[in-house]
């Protein structure tokens, strides 16, 4: 842990990468759509699956395109905790932080804080966290997940950056 601050961006080129995917998935789902409708009419299974397609990737597309145009980086370590706005509008402690780890999910790479409890309870989780962590616990992810999928750091080394800054944050509390 230093005073000074590490600042971690997201790729531009793999975050721009993501929203042509959305993209084309919703050129999908409506062509899915277009193509049931004509063959089969407004009732086919297909139509429904194209509609939800285009609604459910059109609005993955517009968050990945807000994050795109958002300037301010993804994860900061500062001298008072981990900033992470994915997670959190405010720092999370250092001794808050009892370990990180390095999870992958169909070979996405997801870094997962195991907090304090006291941090579980205090801390103002954004939305999304919260939605899904019930999910995540089904899945055997008992923290909160960042994904490294777009960040210019490796997933590795953010990790290993973490239990680093924790520690040593840990160590001088002692």
């Amino acid at each position: 842990m230093t005073d000074n601050a590490l600042v971690i961006h997201r790729s531009k080129t793999k975050t721009l990468l993501l929203f042509f995917g959305a993209v084309a998935f919703v050129a999908l789902g409506a062509f899915i759509a277009k193509t049931t409708y004509a063959e089969q009419g407004p009732g086919a299974f297909g139509v429904f699956i194209g509609l939800v397609s285009i609604v459910f990737f059109g609005f993955c597309g517009i968050l990945i395109l807000v994050k795109v145009f958002d300037g301010r980086p993804a994860v900061e370590f500062l001298k008072e905790g981990l900033l992470v706005r994915d997670i959190s509008a405010t720092p999370i402690n250092w001794p808050d932080i009892i370990a990180a780890r390095l999870i992958s999910y169909r070979n996405q790479p997801i870094v997962e804080l195991i907090l304090s409890p006291q941090a579980e309870q205090s801390l103002p989780f954004t939305r999304v966290v919260r939605y899904t962590r019930a999910a995540n616990r089904g899945l055997g992810i008992n923290g909160v997940c960042l994904s490294a999928a777009g960040l210019q750091m490796p997933a590795s080394d953010i990790v290993d950056r973490i239990g680093e800054w924790a520690q040593k944050a840990q160590s001088a509390e002692i």
